[in-house]
């Protein structure tokens, strides 16, 4: 399964994959015509309001891709990989031709064992809820979604209250 899954994901495909919240629907960050089909798949457009999640390979990588503030680090330490999703600033230095639609993107890195299997063969992936448009994300554990942790002002606040508690 997990090398039938890197195959997919490197050759541009949809692939739908458990985490330890809900199920998602991930494509290769590497693959605009990937990304570009995700998006017509959720019908979802650069103006909808919703951007998908950015995982990046692993924890230490992420501010290629974001600004990571003093907030964020104790959370990144104890949380990621798992539950969380941090929307930050993006990092002017990464350009992507779907996330400079943006100033902040939601990074998250699900502590499954399939992703720790495949991130490292698929290197970064869009991820989002394998669910159609405000329809209910399919659980495969009994979990609810990630809670979502915005840190793009200077009071962090919960945007999704998911399984992780999280005092801030």
């Amino acid at each position: 399964m997990k090398n039938q899954i890197i195959t997919d994901l490197l050759s541009g495909k949809i692939v739908t994959i458990p985490t330890e919240t809900v199920e998602g629907y991930a494509v290769s960050l590497n693959s605009e015509l990937a990304i570009h089909k995700l998006m017509q798949f959720k019908n979802r457009d650069f103006d909808s309001g919703k951007i998908f999640t950015l995982v990046p390979e692993n924890k230490t990588k992420i501010n290629r891709y974001c600004i990571i503030p003093k907030a964020a680090e104790p959370l990144i330490g104890k949380y990621i990989p798992g539950e969380l999703t941090l929307i930050l600033y993006k990092n002017p230095n990464f350009h992507h031709f779907y996330y400079d639609h943006y100033n902040t993107i939601g990074i998250r890195i699900p502590n499954h064992p399939l992703f720790q299997g495949i991130l490292p063969r698929t290197g970064p992936l869009v991820l989002t809820s394998a669910n159609p448009r405000g329809g209910t994300p399919k659980s495969t554990t009994g979990h609810l979604p990630s809670t979502i942790i915005d840190l793009t002002s200077t009071t962090p606040k919960i945007l999704r209250q998911g399984n992780l508690v999280i005092n801030l």
